[in-house]
C-alpha cells in the first residue's frame, strides 16, 4: 500500500506513525520501497493472518475468512463489538443492520470482481453504521442505494464505492475533517453528493462515469485542499458551481466526455495551481472564460472534440502550456496570436480543425515545439514562413490539408525534423529545394499528393531518410536519385511514373510499384537486377529471363554449381492467379520450404524468411529474397505455399522463378551499436 495512506489511516490511533513504520522497516517486518510504498513478505503476512484468526471468534478484532465474516454478520447480538477490521474478497450477504453492533469498526474493505454474482443482496433500505471510528470504507459493486451513519465521520480517511448502485451517500452534513479521498467511479445511478463543507482536507474526488450526476454541491468550494477532481463521463453534468474557483490547490480537473457542459465558471482561473484541464468531448462548450489566463502554471489543456468552440481568449498565452490539444474542434476559426507567448509548448494538436484558415504569423516564436499536427485542416492555404524557426520540431503532420499550395522555403531549417506527413495534400504541386536540408528526416509521406509533378533533386541529401511513401502520386513522372538510406519505397498507383533516374545502394530495400504500368524497361530492369532486395512488386505477366530457373507450377528444382555456404541466398519471383470467381482476399503470406536431396538421404533445410503480400494482384511480379541454412548438397527442391485458408481458397501461384545469389551475405548489426546509424550495414564474409 501507499505509505502516505497508511500513515493517514493510523494517525488518530498512534503518535509518530511515520517514525514507527520506519522502525518496522529497520527490523525487516515491513519493507518501505522508494520511500513511497509498504510491502510485506508473503510468509510474514500469512503469519499475521494466522495470528489474528486464532482464538475464539467473538474476541477477534480482524475478520478475513469468509465463513467467519458471514457468521459475525448474521449473529448481530454477540461477538461483533470487538471487530476493528473486515477484509473480504467476496460480496457479502447483508441486511441493513449487519454493522449496527460493530461500534469499533475502523477498516472495511469488500472487493468484488464484475463476474462475481455470489450473494448480491438488493435492498430498499440504507446500510447502517454505528462506529464513530471508521477510517476506511472501501466496497466495490455495493448493492444498496444509500447509506446511514448514526455518528459523525470525523476519522474517515478514505471512502471508495466504485461501480456501486448508490443513488445518494447519506443525509445531512457530517463532520469530515480527516477525509482525504472519495472514489465513486462508475456509480451510474448516483444523482447527488452530500454537503462537503466540512471536508476541508479532501485531496481527491473521483466521480468518473457517474452518468446520472447533474450537479456538484456549492460546498465543493470549501474543499480548499482538493488537488484532483475527476468528472470524466459525467454526461448529465450541465455546469460546475462557481465556488470551484476557491479550490486554489486544484491541480487536475478532468471533464472528459461531459457532453452537456455548456460553459465553465467565470472564475475557474482562480484555481491558480491548475496544471491539467481535460475538456475532451465537451461538444457544447462554446468558449473558455478569460480568467483561464490566471492559471499561469497550466501545462496541459485538452480541448479535443469541443466541436462548438469557435475561439480561445487571448489570455491563454499567459499559461505555461506544454501540451495543447484542439483535435476535432471543427468550428475553431483561429488560434489566438498570444499562443506565441507559450514558449514552453511542446505539442500542438489541431487535427480535424477544418475551419482553421491560418496559423499565427509568429508561430515560430514557440521554439520548444516538438510536435505540430495540422492533419485535416481543410481550410489552411499556407504556412507562415516563421515555421522555420521551430528548430526543435520533430514531427510535422499536414495530412489532408487539401488546399495547401506550397511549403515555405524555410522548412529546410527544421534540422531536427524526423517525420513529415503530407498525405492527401492534393493541391501541392512541388516541394521546396530546401527539403534536402532535413538531414535528420526519417519518414516522408507524400501519398495522395495527386498534383505533385516531381521531387527536387536535393532529396538525395536527406541522408537519414528511411521510408518514402509516394502512393497515388498520380502526376509523378520520374524519380531523382534518392538517399542511400532508403529502406522502404512505396509508389503504388503512381500511374504516370515512367522513369527511375536513380539506383538503390542499401541492402534489404523494399520497393513497391503496384499498378505503375507505365514504368519503362530501364526502370524495370533496375528493380529486377537489384541484389539484396527485401522485396519488390511491379507490373509484369511473365517471369523475367534473369531468373535462371522458371516453372509454371508452385515448386521448382535448383542445382547449384558450387558447394553451398553455411547461409545461401536466393531471389524468387512469383506470379498469382485467381481461383474461379471467388471474392479475392487482398492480402496473405507466402511460405517457403526447401528439401535438400542427395544420393544418401534428404532433409528439410531451414528457411530464414518468406513474404507478406498486400495487396495481392494478377499481372504483377512479387520478388523477394530469402536465406537457407544447413544445406548439405547442391540439389534443392523449393516449394512455395500460400499461408491461410482464405488466401488459399481465392489465389494460386501461377508461375515462379528463382536465382541463386552468389555474393557476400550482409548482416545488419546497426541496431546493436548506438554509434552506428541504424540504416548502415556491416558486411561480413561467411564461409
Amino acid at each position: 500500500m501507499n505509505l502516505e495512506e497508511v500513515e493517514e489511516y493510523l494517525a488518530e490511533s498512534f503518535d509518530h506513525v511515520k517514525q514507527r513504520l520506519h522502525v518496522l522497516d529497520e527490523k525487516s517486518l515491513i519493507s518501505i520501497q522508494y520511500n513511497k510504498y509498504i510491502r510485506m513478505h508473503k510468509m510474514l503476512a500469512q503469519l499475521g493472518k494466522t495470528i489474528v484468526q486464532s482464538g475464539e471468534l467473538r474476541h477477534r478484532q480482524f475478520l478475513l475468512d469468509r465463513k467467519d465474516i458471514c457468521e459475525a454478520l448474521i449473529d448481530s447480538t454477540t461477538m461483533t463489538i470487538s471487530v476493528v477490521g473486515i477484509y473480504s474478497k467476496y460480496q457479502l450477504n447483508i441486511t441493513e443492520k449487519a454493522f449496527e453492533r460493530m461500534s469499533n469498526l475502523q477498516f472495511l474493505r469488500v472487493l468484488k470482481h464484475n463476474d462475481d454474482h455470489q450473494n448480491i443482496i438488493s435492498s430498499l433500505g440504507a446500510l447502517s453504521f454505528t462506529s464513530p471510528n471508521l477510517r476506511l470504507l472501501d466496497w466495490s459493486y455495493f448493492p444498496m442505494t444509500c447509506l446511514h451513519f448514526t455518528n459523525n465521520l470525523e476519522f474517515l480517511v478514505e471512502f471508495n464505492m466504485v461501480n456501486s448502485k448508490l443513488e445518494k451517500l447519506w443525509d445531512g452534513t457530517k463532520l469530515l475533517r480527516n477525509l482525504k479521498r472519495i472514489s465513486l467511479e462508475n456509480s451510474k445511478n448516483l444523482e447527488e453528493l452530500p454537503n462537503l463543507s466540512t471536508a476541508t482536507n479532501l485531496k481527491k474526488l473521483q466521480l468518473s462515469g457517474c452518468s446520472s450526476l447533474v450537479e456538484l454541491p456549492s460546498s465543493i468550494g470549501n474543499t480548499t485542499n482538493l488537488e484532483k477532481l475527476n468528472l470524466s463521463g459525467c454526461s448529465s453534468l450541465v455546469e460546475l458551481p462557481s465556488s470551484i474557483g476557491n479550490s486554489t490547490n486544484l491541480k487536475e480537473l478532468d471533464l472528459y466526455g461531459c457532453s452537456r457542459l455548456v460553459e465553465l465558471p467565470p472564475f475557474i482561473g482562480n484555481a491558480t495551481n491548475l496544471k491539467e484541464l481535460d475538456l475532451y468531448g465537451c461538444s457544447r462548450l462554446v468558449e473558455l472564460p478569460s480568467s483561464i489566463g490566471n492559471a499561469t502554471i497550466l501545462e496541459k489543456l485538452n480541448l479535443g472534440g469541443c466541436s462548438s468552440l469557435v475561439e480561445l481568449p487571448s489570455s491563454i498565452g499567459n499559461a505555461n502550456l506544454t501540451k495543447l490539444n484542439f483535435r476535432g474542434c471543427s468550428s475553431l476559426v483561429k488560434v489566438p496570436s498570444s499562443i506565441v507567448n507559450a514558449t514552453n509548448l511542446k505539442e500542438l494538436d489541431l487535427d480535424g480543425c477544418s475551419s482553421l484558415m491560418e496559423l499565427p504569423s509568429f508561430i515560430g516564436n514557440v521554439t520548444n515545439l516538438e510536435k505540430l499536427n495540422l492533419c485535416g485542416c481543410l481550410s489552411l492555404v499556407e504556412l507562415p514562413s516563421s515555421i522555420g524557426n521551430l528548430t526543435n520540431l520533430e514531427k510535422l503532420n499536414l495530412s489532408g490539408c487539401s488546399r495547401l499550395l506550397e511549403l515555405p522555403f524555410t522548412i529546410g531549417n527544421l534540422t531536427y525534423l524526423k517525420k513529415l506527413f503530407l498525405s492527401e495534400c492534393s493541391s501541392l504541386v512541388e516541394l521546396p529545394y530546401s527539403i534536402g536540408n532535413l538531414d535528420d528526416l526519417r519518414r516522408l509521406y507524400l501519398n495522395g499528393c495527386s498534383s505533385l509533378m516531381e521531387l527536387p533533386s536535393s532529396i538525395e541529401n536527406a541522408t537519414e531518410l528511411v521510408v518514402l511513401n509516394l502512393n497515388a502520386c498520380s502526376s509523378l513522372v520520374s524519380l531523382p536519385q534518392l538517399p542511400e538510406s532508403i529502406l522502404v519505397l512505396y509508389a503504388e498507383n503512381c500511374e504516370s511514373l515512367e522513369k527511375l533516374d536513380c539506383y538503390f545502394c542499401i541492402p534489404y530495400i523494399s520497393l513497391q510499384f503496384v499498378n505503375c504500368f507505365k514504368l519503362n524497361k530501364e526502370a524495370r530492369d533496375l528493380i529486377l537486377q537489384r541484389s539484396n532486395l527485401e522485396s519488390a512488386v511491379l507490373p509484369g505477366g511473365e517471369i523475367p529471363a534473369c531468373f535462371t530457373y522458371r516453372a509454371n507450377v508452385s515448386s521448382i528444382t535448383v542445382k547449384l554449381n558450387q558447394k553451398p555456404l553455411p547461409i545461401t541466398q536466393f531471389k524468387v519471383c512469383i506470379l498469382f492467379d485467381k481461383k474461379g470467381e471467388n471474392e479475392a482476399k487482398n492480402m496473405g503470406e507466402i511460405t517457403v520450404s526447401c528439401t535438400n536431396t542427395s544420393k544418401q538421404n534428404s532433409h528439410t533445410a531451414r528457411i530464414l524468411n518468406g513474404l507478406y503480400v498486400c495487396p495481392v494482384l494478377t499481372e504483377h511480379l512479387y520478388i523477394f529474397e530469402f536465406e537457407v541454412w544447413e544445406l548439405t548438397s547442391t540439389e534443392l527442391i523449393f516449394k512455395f505455399e500460400l499461408y491461410g485458408d482464405d488466401f488459399r481458397k481465392t489465389w494460386k501461384i501461377k508461375k515462379c522463378g528463382i536465382i541463386h545469389l552468389e555474393h557476400d551475405v550482409f548482416i545488419d548489426y546497426g541496431g546493436l551499436r548506438k554509434d552506428i546509424p541504424f540504416h548502415k550495414k556491416i558486411k561480413y564474409r561467411l564461409g
